[in-house]
C-alpha cells in the first residue's frame, strides 16, 4: 500500500489524497469527521511555505487491515476530501523541493532498520536517480524524492524486497522551476551543491558560485536548540538562533548529526551531559547497558523518533537556505570496535542519513575524527570505505560534496583513500594559530586538486591546552578574522570558511574568564564579532571580481610575514584579493604587470564595503608600491587590486 502527498487546489481548497492498494477499485468521497471515524488519523498536519502547502496523511492498522478485502481489483483507490476553505493559489511542486512517498511493509520485521532494503527509481527529463527509502517505525517506511528538471518525474520502488506493501509501487508528479526572485529569497533553490568545473570552488547546480559561510553547533539537532522554546541548554530556540546568524551573513552550520552514547558517556561540559538527545529524550539508537560506557549502544537499532524531531530543523534550514556540514557521529563513539554486525551497521546508518536527508543541500563528512592516532583514523576509514562500496558508488543520492572532520590535513590519509571518498578537502583542529593556512595551500596545489576550507579554524573564548594562545597584539577575534581571511586567500579555500567559538557544544566549554563554563549560548552570538563572516562571504562574492579564477601567490608579495600578509591572484595578473591583518603594515606587490595600471580599493572587514579607491602604476618589474592601510593597523584590512590599463610607454633615454 502507498499513500501520495496531499495537494491543496485553489478555490476548493481541498486535499487530495491518492492511496494506491494493490489491485483496488473503488472511490470514496468523505469528509474529515467521517475520514477520522474510518480510521485515518491525524488526517491533516500542514506544512506551509510561501507557495505550496503540503502534509502528511497517516493510516492506522486497523483502517489498512479492513482495506485488504479489495485485494485483487485491477485498479488504483482515489479518495478525494474536499473541505470549503478558501484563500489559497493552486499547489505547485518545483524542483528542488521535496516530494515525500510513504510505503506500508506487509511483512513483519524483527528490525526492519537492518532487513529492509529499499529503493526508489527517480527518473526525469535528463536522467535518474536511485534514492534509498527510510524507515520510520512501525511498519511505515518514506521516500524523499527531489526533481532536479523541470518538467513530468516518474518514480518505482521496483521488485526486490519481497515484500508486496513495498514493491511494485510507482507513481509520477510535475515539477515546475522557480523565478529568479524566488530563487533569490532562499538560494536552496537554486539546487544541489557541487564541485565548479576548476575543482577549487563550489556552485549551486544552476552555475552559481556558493561560498560556506558554517557557523559551529555540533548538537543543533538535539534538545539543547529546542524547536520552538528557549529552554534548551543553549538557552534559544533553534529558530531563533537560526535567524540570528542569518542576519549575520551566515549561511550553514557543522552539525554532528547524533550522540549515541551521551547519556552514558557524556562529552564537553557538564551542562551538556545526557542532554544530546532529542526535545522528548528520545535517543537515537538503543541503549542495550546503561552501565556500559564503552559498549552500552546498540548500533544496529535505530530509534526514528529522534530522528523525527530532527526533520524539521533540517527542513527548516533549508527553507532559511542554509546548508549544513552534516557528520555521522564524533569520534569517542566506541563503533569501530564493537563486533562486526554493529561495524556492518555503519552502513546502514550512513545509508539512512542520505535516505531521511539527502533531500536537501548539505555537505556529507563521514565522521568527526578532528583528533586522535592513525590507528582511530584507521579504524574509521575502513567503516567508511565498507560503506561506500556497499552504497552503489558511495556518493550521495543527488551528489552533494562529502568530507570529513580529521585531524590536520586531510591529505595525510583520507584524500589517499582508493576508491576517493572525498569531493572536498579539510583542515580541522590543528594548525589554528596559522599553520593550516599552509596545509591548505599545499592542498590547493595537488596534482588532482578538490576544494579545500578549514571547518574547525581558530576558536574565540577557548581557554584549554590544546587551543593556541593569541599572537602578541592580537586579540582574539583579530586572530579568528586573520584565520578566515587566511585560510581563503593565503590557502586557496574559496570553498569556504567555519565560524566557531567556545560556545561549539551549545553552551561554553573551557571558556576563558569572564565566560563561566556552561554559559548558554544565548550570551554568544554577538560576541567577538561573528558577523564579520558575513562580510567574508560578501568579500569573496562581490561581482567586481572573480574569485574562481584565482589562486593562492604568496611569492608575489615583498614580505610575507608568516601568513600575516596575504594574496592572490588570476594567472593573467589582471585581478587579485588581498588582506593585511591587524599589527602589520601593508607591503608592496611584486612581479605584477610591469607599467600597468591598478585600481586598488580596501575592504573594511567588520563593516564590509569598499572604500578609498585609488590608481597606482606598476614600475619596469611589475612592483606595486602599496600604500599603508587605512587609518593605521589596529584592525585587519583586506583590499583589491583590478588591472585597468596599461600605462603609457616611458620614454627611452
Amino acid at each position: 500500500m502507498c499513500m501520495s502527498g496531499l495537494k491543496e487546489h485553489g478555490g476548493l481548497r481541498g486535499y487530495t489524497v491518492i492511496i494506491n492498494i494493490a489491485g483496488c477499485d473503488i472511490v470514496v468521497t468523505c469528509a474529515n469527521k467521517r475520514l477520522e471515524e474510518d480510521g485515518l488519523s491525524a488526517a491533516f498536519q500542514p506544512q506551509s511555505s510561501a507557495t505550496t502547502l503540503t502534509g502528511r496523511l497517516s493510516l492506522n492498522k486497523e483502517f489498512r487491515m479492513s482495506m485488504k478485502k479489495f485485494d485483487g481489483c485491477p485498479l488504483i483507490v482515489v479518495v478525494l476530501i474536499l473541505t470549503t476553505l478558501s484563500g489559497r493559489g493552486v499547489a505547485v511542486t518545483h524542483i528542488y523541493e521535496v516530494v515525500e512517498e510513504v510505503f506500508y511493509a506487509e511483512k513483519d520485521y524483527a528490525n526492519a532498520y537492518m532487513e529492509v532494503d529499499l529503493w526508489v527509481e527517480l527518473t526525469g527529463p535528463r536522467g535518474t536517480y536511485r534514492i534509498p527509502a527510510f524507515w520510520d517505525g512501525g511498519d511505515t517506511f518514506r521516500a524523499r524524492l527531489v526533481a532536479t528538471q523541470p518538467g513530468r518525474w516518474q518514480w518505482s520502488t521496483g521488485n526486490k524486497t519481497g515484500d508486496s506493501g513495498l514493491d511494485g509501487k510507482s507513481g509520477t508528479f510535475t515539477a515546475d522551476a522557480w523565478t529568479e526572485a524566488e530563487k533569490a529569497a532562499n538560494p536552496n533553490r537554486r539546487g544541489f551543491i557541487r564541485v565548479a568545473s576548476n575543482k577549487h570552488t563550489l556552485e549551486y547546480a544552476d552555475g552559481r558560485p556558493f561560498f560556506y559561510t558554517g557557523d559551529t553547533w555540533w548538537c543543533a539537532l538535539t534538545g539543547v536548540y529546542r524547536w520552538g522554546s528557549d529552554e534548551g541548554a543553549s538557552g534559544i530556540s533553534f529558530q531563533k538562533a537560526i535567524a540570528l546568524r542569518k542576519a549575520q551573513g551566515f549561511n550553514g552550520l557543522n552539525i554532528i548529526a547524533c550522540f549515541p552514547s551521551d547519556t552514558i558517556k557524556g562529552i564537553w561540559d557538564r551542562s551538556l551531559h545526557g542532554k544530546k538527545v532529542a526535545e522528548d529524550g528520545s535517543k537515537p539508537f538503543e541503549i542495550s547497558n546503561p552501565k556500559d560506557s564503552k559498549r552500552g549502544v546498540d548500533y544496529t537499532w535505530i530509534n526514528p523518533k529522534y530522528w523525527q524531531h530532527a526533520d524539521r530543523k533540517m527542513k527548516h534550514m533549508w527553507e532559511q537556505g542554509f546548508v549544513p556540514y552534516l557528520e555521522t557521529v564524533r569520534r569517542h563513539e566506541n563503533w569501530p570496535y564493537e563486533r562486526e554486525a554493529e561495524k556492518d551497521a555503519f552502513t546502514n546508518y550512513v545509508r539512512y542519513l542520505w535516505a531521511r536527508y539527502g533531500c536537501y543541500n548539505m555537505m556529507f563528512s563521514w565522521v568527526h575524527a578532528d583528533a586522535g592516532n592513525d590507528k582511530l583514523q584507521k579504524a574509521w576509514g575502513q567503516l567508511a570505505v565498507k560503506a561506500h562500496a556497499s552504497l552503489g558508488d558511495g556518493r550521495m543520492p543527488y551528489g552533494q560534496p562529502r568530507g570529513v572532520m580529521c585531524p590536520g590535513s586531510s591529505k595525510n590519509y583520507w584524500y589517499r583513500l582508493s576508491p576517493r571518498l572525498l569531493d572536498i578537502n579539510t583542515v580541522s583542529n590543528q594548525g589554528r594559530e596559522g599553520k593550516s593556512i599552509g596545509w591548505l595551500r599545499e592542498m590547493f596545489f595537488l596534482d588532482d586538486p578538490l576544494p579545500v576550507m578549514n571547518v574547525e579554524p581558530w576558536y574565540p573564548g577557548m581557554n584549554v591546552e590544546w587551543h593556541p594562545k593569541e599572537q602578541i597584539g592580537m586579540s582574539d577575534r583579530q586572530m579568528a578574522q586573520f584565520l578566515m581571511y587566511g585560510c581563503v586567500i593565503n590557502g586557496g579555500a574559496f570553498a569556504g570558511h567555519a565560524w566557531g567559538d567556545t560556545y561549539w557544544g551549545g553552551a561554553a566549554t573551557t571558556p576563558r574568564r569572564p565566560i563561566p563554563g556552561g554559559d548558554p549560548h544565548k550570551n554568544g552570538f554577538n560576541r567577538w564579532n561573528a558577523a564579520s563572516m558575513g562580510k567574508l562571504r560578501e568579500f569573496v562574492l562581490d561581482e567586481g571580481h572573480d574569485h574562481r579564477s584565482l589562486f593562492p601567490a604568496v611569492q608575489n608579495l615583498a614580505a610575507r610575514d608568516g601568513e600575516y600578509r596575504c594574496l592572490a591572484l588570476s594567472k593573467d595578473k589582471r585581478q587579485g584579493l588581498g588582506f593585511f591583518s591587524a599589527c602589520r603594515d601593508s607591503c608592496d606587490l611584486v612581479k605584477l604587470t610591469s607599467r600597468a595600471n591598478y585600481r586598488l580599493e580596501w575592504w573594511h572587514i567588520d563593516n564590509g564595503g569598499w572604500q578609498d579607491k585609488t590608481v597606482q602604476e606598476t614600475d619596469g618589474t611589475g612592483r606595486l608600491s602599496m600604500p599603508s592601510v587605512p587609518g593605521g593597523n589596529t584592525r585587519g584590512w583586506a583590499f583589491r587590486i583590478l588591472r585597468v590599463s596599461e600605462a603609457a610607454a616611458q620614454p627611452e633615454k
